[in-house]
C-alpha cells in the first residue's frame, strides 16, 4: 500500500491530466485589452517609393494614448547605436494621439480604427518597422521588410 502523501500526489496528477479531457481548457487571456491589433505594409517594396504603414488599433483606455511608428536599418547599426533606445535612434514615420475612450474599462468592446502613415525609405535593404506607445515602449507591434533598389523595378 502507498503512503498517504504518495496517494495524494497521484490523485492530484491524475486530476490535472484528466481536466483537459473533461472539457476544461487552459488558454491565454484574450487580446481584448491590447491597443495594437494588426500591422501591415502596403505598396511596392522598392527604395524611394511610397509605402503606407497600416496600423489597426483599439483604444479602450480612459486616457489619451500617443502612438508613434518608426523604422530602422538594423543591418547597419553601430555598437553605440544599439545601446540607444529604439525610438531614440530610429526614423519617425508618423504619430498620432488617440483620444481617451468612453469605454467603461480597458478591454471593453470598442471599435477598431486603422491609422495610415505614408513614408519612403531612400536605400534598399532589410528594415524593421515598429509602432509603440512612447510612454511604455515595450507595448508595441513590429515587422521586418526588405526593399529592393529602384533600378530593379524597371527590369
Amino acid at each position: 500500500m502507498l503512503p498517504r502523501f504518495a496517494l495524494r500526489r497521484l490523485l492530484i496528477i491524475a486530476t490535472i491530466l484528466l481536466l483537459p479531457a473533461r472539457g476544461v481548457q487552459f488558454v491565454a487571456s484574450s487580446d481584448a485589452t491590447e491597443l495594437f491589433k494588426d500591422l501591415d505594409l502596403e505598396g511596392d517594396r522598392f527604395a524611394n517609393r511610397e509605402l503606407v504603414l497600416a496600423l489597426e488599433v483599439s483604444q479602450s483606455y480612459p486616457v489619451p494614448v500617443r502612438i508613434a511608428c518608426y523604422y530602422e536599418d538594423r543591418e547597419n547599426l553601430t555598437e553605440d547605436e544599439e545601446k540607444v533606445a529604439f525610438q531614440e535612434r530610429a526614423t519617425l514615420i508618423g504619430e498620432r494621439v488617440m483620444p481617451a475612450s468612453d469605454a467603461e474599462s480597458p478591454g471593453d468592446d470598442v471599435p477598431r480604427e486603422t491609422l495610415r502613415f505614408a513614408f519612403s525609405v531612400p536605400e534598399p535593404g532589410t528594415y524593421f518597422v515598429a509602432c509603440l506607445t512612447p510612454a511604455s515602449p515595450e507595448n508595441g507591434i513590429g515587422l521586418e521588410f526588405n526593399l529592393r533598389a529602384a533600378l530593379d523595378a524597371v527590369a
